[in-house]
């Protein structure tokens, strides 16, 4: 008798497995928590193409290219006793330069959000679980003034640099457009990688009659980052 209902059982909790093997179910399943886009390894390191330019009122724009890799040197314990990253930020011109140190910054990742402290400022860069259209103050950890970033189309595609990420997460910190001037503050990471995508625009239009609306930049800057390979050293 006993082993006819330990049978029964094992049937009935196949039966529940394979119905529950459906998205469409009902069956609860374990959130994603976007533990994926902030990703340290030990030597790990990303490589960026970077692109700046500065524009001024009747001169052509100043455009400065370069490349920066950010290395993830070392792991170590910090004052609060919670393991943190060390990251070394390198320079240079075009691929025939040696790198060069540029500066270096920690990270740390715990349980429900990720931090940045470059130049003894503290950014909070994630919360976790990640959802879209969350947001947070990521100067909450310094005295900097608030600042929100909203979280945009979680978990979607995007494409640097002819290069494919199947999940990736937008940061807005800024996104502003008007007829006379434009303002974006944008990180992109991808699941398995991390940063893989940085913008910061300030540009103010030209606003006479003649060429209001047509985005004619009269002066501002800039800032574009974008992946260019990683790897392990």
């Amino acid at each position: 008798m006993q082993s006819k209902q330990t049978y029964l059982c094992l049937i009935f909790s196949f039966l529940i497995l394979q119905a529950c093997s459906h998205n469409d179910c009902g069956c609860v399943t374990p959130p994603q928590s976007g533990y994926g886009f902030f990703y340290p390894i030990y030597k790990q390191y990303i490589e960026y193409e970077v692109e700046e330019t500065q524009y001024a009122l009747s001169q052509e724009p100043l455009v400065k290219t370069y490349q920066v890799k950010e290395l993830v040197d070392s792991f170590f314990t910090d004052i609060d006793g919670q393991e943190a990253i060390l990251v070394k930020r390198f320079y240079r011109n075009n691929e025939q330069q040696a790198w060069k140190l540029d500066s270096v910054f920690t990270s740390k990742k715990l349980q429900d959000k990720a931090l940045k402290s470059a130049n003894n400022i503290t950014y909070l860069k994630f919360i976790f679980p990640l959802k879209d259209k969350m947001t947070w103050d990521i100067n909450q950890f310094n005295d900097l003034g608030k600042d929100e970033v909203i979280v945009e189309n979680l978990y979607k595609p995007y494409t640097v640099n002819n290069q494919y990420f199947p999940s990736t997460v937008g940061i807005v910190q800024q996104n502003d457009s008007t007829l006379v001037d434009l303002k974006k503050k944008v990180e992109i990471y991808a699941d398995g990688v991390g940063l893989i995508y940085a913008e910061k625009t300030a540009l103010a239009y030209c606003n006479t009659p003649d060429c209001i609306g047509k985005s004619k930049v009269d002066f501002g800057t800039r800032f574009i980052m974008k992946f260019k390979k990683n790897g392990k050293e």
